[in-house]
């Protein structure tokens, strides 16, 4: 089973597997998740990039049209860039994504680990973008750990897994997104905190406005805590 190295890969990194897709082919360094592999473009001008196989046709459409709603605004700078879609030499459907160096592994990798002040921050970045994003009319519908990008070392957070977005209607992302992080809380939760994860309702930025008046009442101002930190 390919598996991703804990150290980031890099141009010299040997890689575990190769896969044409299309006309290109590429370097696999190993699996992000399941049918979601991270690789190199196998060419001089080379490139990481993400691969994911399987039933993507919808959800290439799906970001190039979210991406186009989105340019010029804050969450089109954190939403994936999709950059190819082809069938590849196995007759599987490959998606093909430019890589986020800095965001490596999903919150599902620190599941049970992050620490209360972590949980917060990672809150308050999904709940902003959800904000955007429910205010574009799009939501994304598939809110768990595994979709939730994180940058080990500042508390970002790009949201992936957009193969049930859609637009229109009500949906439940906040819950879901707040009870995903919930999920990968450290056992040392305020009891205040962990309710509002587990039941919040309202708007995202009633939410957030909510979010910052309990984590203030229990855990004090902000408290920077890098997940890299996490042993």
């Amino acid at each position: 089973m390919w598996r991703i190295p804990r150290s980031l890969p890099g141009r010299h990194v040997a890689s575990v597997g190769r896969l044409r897709v299309g006309d290109l082919n590429y370097l696999v360094h190993g699996r992000i998740s399941p049918g979601v592999f991270l690789a190199r473009r196998d060419t001089p001008l080379t490139e990481m990039v993400v691969l994911k196989v399987g039933d993507v046709q919808a959800e290439w459409e799906r970001m190039r049209s979210l991406r186009r709603l989105c340019q010029g605004r804050f969450l089109g700078d954190l939403l994936p860039e999709p950059v190819h879609c082809a069938i590849s030499e196995k007759g599987q459907r490959v998606l093909v994504y430019r890589w986020r160096r800095e965001s490596q592994r999903t919150l599902s990798f620190w599941s049970g680990k992050v620490p209360a002040e972590a949980g917060v921050w990672i809150a308050h970045r999904l709940l902003e973008q959800l904000a955007e994003l429910h205010g574009l009319g799009y939501g994304h519908r598939n809110l768990r750990p595994e979709h939730l990008l994180v940058h080990s070392d500042a508390h970002g957070l790009v949201l992936c897994g957009w193969s049930r977005s859609a637009q229109g209607g009500a949906c439940s992302d906040v819950s879901d997104g707040l009870a995903a992080i919930a999920g990968t809380l450290s056992g040392k939760v305020p009891p205040e905190l962990k309710r509002l994860f587990l039941s919040a309702s309202g708007s995202a930025l009633e939410v957030n406005e909510e979010l910052k008046r309990v984590s203030f009442a229990v855990l004090g101002p902000r408290k920077f805590c890098p997940l890299s930190s996490i042993r």
